[in-house]
């Protein structure tokens, strides 16, 4: 049986010649986004409903809200629009008489309305419009949009519209059981909808994600597979299909079906074009209801409908009055940065007043005002709208934080990962889905020891990103003009997948980020495509250097290195130098010959400098600041700091006018 990507395509083409092409974008990344194990989890409850099927119910009719992504172009679309989406889905999944949707399947008894109840009481029409340059979409910044607007997926499916998806993408869904942050789906606007910017549409996109989202996998899901009900799309009554039909034309790619059928290019989750694309199975319909009474549980409830204004017995109001309400990205910011403010109300304002205590400009009309803050503190903001006859205000207490910088570790850094311990001292790895993410690899290496490796090859979890953040740095210390020196090794699992190796540098403490290195497809791989793991050569391994002077004044910036998964192989990372030495191996290993024991340790320790020439060494609190000095008597000592808070710190030394770092940890 073939793997199981989860990095799996789904979504519809309406491109004239598009069957005649040999090499097709992927169209839509359906995506379960979290790891393997919790797909199997979901597989398998999907499959236990299965056997206590109750196929005597009533229609389940799932609340919807749509977050609308703009920046004022077409891509935010009308109402009108979004309700001719909302009227696809129930064609599509009611197989209703007379339209598009009424093709040889069979009703799945599923339905779809805009909510007319917000998650806090408020009368909403189900459409979030939000003018932000993330319209411009991109797969790891998908947080990104759920941090900006999200609605309780246990109450409402959230869809999401923006303007491009790289990669020939048309949208992607999230599978039942992914963490609740990434569920829904992203769509783009052209093929949301029968009308205005979809008017070339036929919606079926939309049909297709939210077959994903409701358990259904591609009708193509591993191939032909050895059982016809097993394996597959777990889906007795459709028959296999080796690859994507990409065409209206008769197909019968698999012949271990019995009797052998021909493929199901009328399926709405096969690859084929719109225009041929009108059923669901009855085995399909069984596993939505499966879903539908084993994870997404509460969503149709009768309670759930009520509270979502989406019950038959619901009267909405003629009109409904304006929502104040507003987000940011970044409101945790250093003193003298700025915060953007995003604002999310609903029904329509007219006007915006905006008032920011302790901020410049005190006071803002616009829609997203970005603020700076010169002083330290927390500070309210409030946010008044109108449509002319009603307004409403919200006020959010200590909304804005700001903090203090500190001064980054001097230059030269640098990081072997060749002492063995990982994450090393003063290095953070991020690692949002709780998979996948950075270890130490000991075969695979560009100097002798170790590097850090990320396995794309298991990780199917499309889009998820997993960072390496080094510590603060003080790039202002270097001598002349700093430079980020590295070497990374990388090679493909399939032509067509590909990772991604982006690294972005902050300078106001990680509130927001610059992208100073971003890599992918012949610019990443450095090896030959292969299903097997990558382990690099030392022919294969590849240097890239990047001229900070930009940076050069700025005392405390963080650098992290971003692995974005394709379901791709492995990417390497090792030997990280920043400043303008160039340090010899020699000199990485005279670094790395101090040692502490033991560590965590109740602030009573014992350093070993007898393998280096050492004399004094600095403790150095989080925040950067100097704590105290210590000079050394002996080349192993005792050190006494029990007097200091439970918490992390630095002990920082030179070995031949070069700085080092180590993390003590006080418990």
């Amino acid at each position: 049986m073939k793997k199981l990507y989860i990095k799996l395509f789904a979504g519809m083409l309406l491109i004239s010649g598009y069957g005649m092409a040999q090499n097709h974008n992927e169209p839509c990344a359906f995506d379960a986004k979290y790891n393997n194990e919790s797909l199997r989890l979901s597989e398998q409850r999907i499959q236990e409903g299965l056997l206590n099927l109750d196929r005597t119910h009533d229609i389940k009719t799932i609340p919807v809200v749509v977050h609308v992504f703009h920046e004022g172009g077409s891509e935010n679309i009308s109402d009108a629009q979004v309700q001719s989406a909302i009227q696809v889905l129930n064609e599509d999944f009611g197989k209703l008489p007379g339209t598009n949707g009424d093709g040889a399947g069979v009703d799945t008894e599923v339905r779809f309305k805009l909510a007319k109840i917000d998650p806090n009481g408020n009368c909403t029409n189900g459409i979030v419009r939000i003018n932000s340059s993330l319209t411009n979409h991109k797969t790891y910044e998908r947080p990104l949009l759920k941090q900006v607007s999200f609605w309780d997926n246990t109450k409402y499916l959230n869809i999401y519209i923006v303007k491009s998806i790289p990669g020939g993408t048309l949208g992607y869904s999230s599978f039942p059981g992914a963490p609740a942050d990434e569920d829904g789906l992203v769509v783009r606007h052209n093929y949301f909808g029968t009308i205005g910017s979809a008017s070339g549409s036929l919606g079926r996109t939309g049909t297709h994600e939210v077959g994903h989202w409701i358990g259904i996998y591609h009708t193509f899901n591993n191939g032909c597979g050895t059982d016809v009900c097993a394996d597959g799309d777990y889906v007795c009554d459709t028959p296999p299909v080796s690859s994507p039909n990409y065409t209206c034309a008769t197909s019968n790619s698999c012949s271990n079906d019995s009797p052998d059928v021909n493929d199901q290019i009328a399926n709405y989750m096969d690859y084929t074009p719109e225009s041929c694309s009108d059923m669901f199975s009855q085995g399909q319909a069984d596993r939505m209801l499966s879903t539908l009474t084993t994870i997404r549980t509460n969503i149709w409830t009768a309670s759930n409908l009520i509270a979502t204004g989406t019950d038959d017995a619901y009267v909405a109001p003629a009109t409904c009055g304006v929502v104040a309400n507003f987000t940011s990205l970044n409101p945790d910011i250093c003193v003298n940065n700025a915060v953007n403010f995003i604002d999310i109300s609903l029904n329509n304002a007219t006007s915006l007043s905006w008032y920011f205590t302790g901020g410049t400009p005190a006071t803002s009309n616009t829609q997203n005002p970005s603020v700076t803050y010169s002083a330290l503190g927390m500070y309210d903001v409030k946010l008044v709208v109108s449509d002319g006859t009603e307004s409403d205000s919200i006020t959010l207490t200590n909304f804005v934080n700001v903090t203090n910088p500190g001064v980054g570790d001097p230059l030269p850094y640098q990081e072997s990962f060749d002492s063995g311990i990982f994450p090393p001292p003063g290095i953070t790895i991020n690692n949002p889905d709780g998979g996948i993410t950075w270890e130490l690899d000991s075969i695979g290496y560009n100097s002798p020891g170790y590097s850090v490796r990320l396995d794309n090859l298991t990780s199917t979890n499309y889009g998820t990103i997993d960072e390496i953040i080094l510590p603060f740095l003080d790039l202002s210390s270097n001598a002349t003009t700093p430079y980020l020196k590295f070497y990374w090794a990388y090679a493909k699992s399939v032509s067509t997948y590909t990772d991604q190796l982006i690294v972005q540098l902050s300078t106001d403490c990680g509130a927001t980020w610059n992208q100073i290195v971003s890599k992918s497809n012949s610019s990443l791989t450095s090896g030959p495509t292969q299903t097997t793991p990558f382990i690099p050569t030392a022919s294969q391994w590849r240097k890239t250097s990047v001229n900070l002077s930009t940076y050069a004044n700025e005392q405390y910036v963080l650098i992290k290195f971003m692995n974005v998964t394709d379901g791709g192989n492995y990417l390497y990372i090792d030997d990280i130098n920043i400043g303008d030495i160039e340090l010899s191996l020699e000199e990485q290993t005279d670094l790395q010959k101090l040692s502490i024991y033991p560590n965590p340790n109740s602030g009573q320790f014992t350093v070993d400098f007898s393998n280096v020439n050492v004399n004094t060494f600095k403790i150095i609190g989080l925040d950067g600041q100097l704590i105290t000095q210590i000079n050394l008597t002996n080349s192993i000592q005792n050190i006494d700091l029990s007097s200091l808070a439970k918490g992390i710190y630095f002990i920082q030394y030179e070995v031949n006018g070069l700085s080092q770092n180590k993390k003590i940890i006080i418990q």
